[in-house]
Formats: structure tokens, C-alpha cells, sequence
């Protein structure tokens, strides 16, 4: 017996390849086709030597474990953190996943829904987002397909034949859900699915009015690798309705804030650690910033790692990026710290504008926007228009990234006097209504 470590590109071999690993026990890694050379350097040290590799010429040589691989039968180890140059591997066992699934078809039959879960890959099968819909649909009896995600406008949306009974699903990051909203097809091609699961990033406002003003059966996500995808969700009629977004636990599920303020997480869902020795804690540390009710809701603030801290004032540069994305002038928002001699850090946005401007965005909503945005950082004098910190908000090419994805880490490591380069690729935003690592 020996572990599997899969990387093919083709998303449909990729997952056929884990999933036929799996059902024979053996435990895999998911590899990432597209990671840079410091993630598969990375890989190659946390993936134990004599592991077989599928789809990359990568040479494993980490240590194991003394029991591995017999004590490690059909673990499947999902990668995670890639984009913060650290490369962790969160192990979920049958039954983790299994909880997960059926947890998502108790919360969804709740509502009057049919139990059996049919669904469609359109996210990588290397992420959790992508891999779930296939163990949702075998865990319930349901049928599963793998689709062509890019939504490519110059080509048909992909055919999808999912059985009449049961209820279909498709699992979608905001960016999906705003290219298929700009075809003149693509929502009657959403109203061929009876649920809509949105994670993967922060849905911006104009996206969030097309939901409600279509009425499409939108679920907002909140979850993590490390949870199995969602472990709470947002219905369709609070985004209809207007209502604040906050979520409902999963059935088994227990959200609770900790006395910093962090969403703790407990749900037979939840992995049995990070590869090879990394606990997770019973009740899980999320690293998110939330308030959960009596009723154990929760709406997320943002991430705790992420506040900024200049001349002595805490910013959330989630808060500021929703603000610069509900203007509707820009289509992706980063806001890091950059390291500043007088005021420790400067808030720094960058952002990319969108490819076409928003029919729904008028002047009103864009100066009611940019007033928030201003707002945001209103305490903060780093963040007025001194030449440091104005110079540094412009956008040119080239901002430090991994594959289309900005480096927060890159842009803070750049000095404060000068103009940081902006990111053209997809920004994963926070807090995670929507969190492929937060995933669907």
C-alpha cells in the first residue's frame, strides 16, 4: 500500500483519479496543477517519500508518519493557505466528509427541499469547493458531472442533464456568478439548478442587487477546507429581502464568538488536523471576526489577522475593500498595510476596474460608496491624502502575485514611498460569505 499524491490540470481526471484512491483506501494528497515553485517546494517537503504522484513530475520527500501510509486509509488531504506562500494540508476522513454532505442535505430538506443531492464541479476538484458536490451526491444518492467553470462568453454554457428528482445544485465564487449574469443565457441557465451555493470571496454589493432583483435561489456560504465547505448558510429571502447578511448553522453545527471576538467552530464536519501532526482544537479557532446571536447566527466582520494598524488606529481593510467594490467603479479591491517610517503602516488600496461599468451603479450609490469608503479609515491620518499615502493608491501593472492572485505579503514588504503595482487576476476578499478555501 502506498499514498497518492494527484496534480492533473484536467479537472475531470483529477477528481476520477481521488476519487478511485479513495474508494481503495489509500490516502491522497490533492495537488494543485498551478502552484508556483514555492508551493511545490512546499509540497515536495510535506509529501512523504514512495508517494506516487499522478499529473506532475514532482519528487515527494517528507518524512511521514510512523504509521503511514496503513494509518492514514482514505484520508483525503486538502490543500489550503497557498496564496499566503504556506502550503498546509487539512486531513478529512470518510466520515468527516460524509458529515459535511449530509449536514448540507439536513439544512436543505429543512427548507422542504428533496434530500437527494444532485450536483455539478464547475470550481477545481483540488479545492474543498470543488471536490464536495461529488461527496454530496454520493453520500445522498444523487448524480454528479463535472463542467467546464470558466464560462468562456465566446462559447455555449455547458449542457448539464442532472435526473428531475432531487434537488440540483451548483456551487459558484461571485466572479462565476458575474460572468454567467452578463450573458444574455446564463440566468436561465441558473434557473435550471434549484440552489445556488455563492462562496470563495466577498460578494460585492451591485452583485448582491442582481441577486435580489432576479430572485435567484442564492445561498450565501460560510466555510473553510478546514469545515468541508459550508457549515452555515444565508438564504435566498434575507438577500431579497435586503436583510443584514448573517448565517445559519448547519444542522450540527455550533457557531460562538471567543472573548477576542473570533468565530469558533464545532461540527462532526470539521478535519482531524493539518498534515502530518497539526491539531485543529474542538472547537475550531477560525480566524474570522464575527458576532453570533442567541440563535446562533453569525455575521462576519472580517479577518482577525488582517487589521491594520497606523499611527496607533485599527483599520479592517475588509470593511474598506466592500466599500471601494459597492461603488461599482472598480471590479477587485486589495487594501494591505504598507510599512511606513512615520505612521508604522499606510492603508494601501489597489483595485482593477471593471470591464464595463455597471447599467445599475448611478452617482448617488457611487458617492454614497465612496463617502463609506472614506469613512472606514476616517480615524486614521495615515490614511488621508498625504503624498505618501495618495501616491500610493494608483493602479499600474504588475502588482506582486501568484497566479493572477495579489501577494498581501509581497505588498507590504514594499516600501511606503512609491506607487505599488495593481493586481489584474482574481482577489480573494474576506470575510468569507462566500470563504475555496471559505467554499461553497
Amino acid at each position: 500500500m502506498s499514498g497518492l499524491a494527484v496534480f492533473h490540470a484536467d479537472h475531470a481526471e483529477h477528481l476520477r483519479e481521488t476519487l478511485l484512491a479513495h474508494d481503495a483506501g489509500l490516502p491522497v494528497f490533492l495537488g494543485n496543477p498551478h502552484w508556483g515553485r514555492s508551493e511545490l517546494e512546499e509540497a515536495a517537503r510535506q509529501i512523504p517519500r514512495g508517494t506516487l504522484i499522478r499529473g506532475s513530475d514532482l519528487e515527494p520527500r517528507g518524512p511521514g508518519t510512523c504509521d503511514w501510509p496503513t494509518g492514514w486509509r482514505s484520508r483525503l488531504l486538502i490543500p489550503t493557505g497557498g496564496t499566503g506562500g504556506k502550503v498546509k494540508f487539512v486531513v478529512h476522513s470518510p466520515e468527516t466528509l460524509r458529515a459535511a454532505a449530509l449536514a448540507l442535505r439536513d439544512g436543505l430538506a429543512a427548507r422542504g427541499l428533496a434530500p437527494v443531492l444532485h450536483g455539478i464541479t464547475c470550481t477545481p476538484p483540488w479545492h474543498v469547493s470543488g471536490l464536495m458536490p461529488a461527496i454530496r451526491a454520493r453520500a445522498t444518492g444523487g448524480t454528479h458531472a463535472v463542467v467546464d467553470g470558466r464560462f468562456d462568453p465566446q462559447r455555449a454554457l455547458p449542457q448539464v442533464a442532472l435526473p428531475a428528482g432531487g434537488t440540483k445544485l451548483v456551487s459558484l465564487v461571485p466572479a462565476q456568478l458575474s460572468r454567467l449574469l452578463a450573458r444574455t443565457d446564463g440566468e436561465g441557465w441558473l434557473r435550471g439548478f434549484d440552489v445556488i451555493l455563492l462562496g470563495g470571496s466577498s460578494v460585492p454589493a451591485p452583485l448582491l442587487g442582481e441577486v435580489r432583483s432576479r430572485r435567484l435561489p442564492v445561498f450565501l456560504t460560510y466555510g473553510s477546507t478546514e469545515t468541508a465547505a459550508a457549515c452555515a448558510l444565508c438564504p435566498p429571502e434575507r438577500l431579497w429581502s435586503g436583510e443584514a447578511v448573517r448565517g445559519t448553522p448547519l444542522p450540527g453545527t455550533i457557531l460562538a464568538a471567543d472573548a477576542q471576538g473570533v468565530v469558533t467552530v464545532d461540527s462532526p464536519a470539521l478535519g482531524g488536523g493539518v498534515w502530518p501532526d497539526g491539531p485543529l482544537g474542538r472547537p475550531w479557532r477560525s480566524g474570522d471576526r464575527g458576532e453570533v446571536d442567541a440563535n446562533g447566527d453569525v455575521k462576519l466582520l472580517g479577518r482577525a489577522d488582517r487589521v491594520i494598524v497606523t499611527g496607533g488606529e485599527k483599520v479592517d481593510p475588509a470593511r474598506v475593500e466592500r466599500a471601494l467594490l459597492d461603488t461599482g467603479l472598480v471590479r477587485e479591491a486589495l487594501v494591505i498595510g504598507v510599512a511606513d517610517g512615520r505612521w508604522g503602516e499606510v492603508v494601501t488600496p489597489a483595485s482593477s476596474p471593471p470591464a464595463t461599468p455597471s447599467p445599475r451603479s448611478g452617482r448617488p450609490a457611487r458617492r454614497s460608496s465612496l463617502r463609506r469608503a472614506r469613512g472606514a479609515t476616517s480615524s486614521c491620518p495615515a490614511s488621508r491624502p498625504t503624498p505618501a499615502a495618495s501616491r500610493t493608491g494608483r493602479r499600474s501593472p504588475g502588482w506582486p502575485s501568484r497566479r493572477g492572485r495579489p501577494s498581501r505579503r509581497a505588498g507590504r514588504s514594499r516600501p511606503a514611498r512609491g506607487t505599488p503595482r495593481a493586481a489584474p487576476g482574481w482577489v480573494r476578499q474576506t470575510p468569507p460569505w462566500t470563504d475555496p478555501d471559505a467554499s461553497p
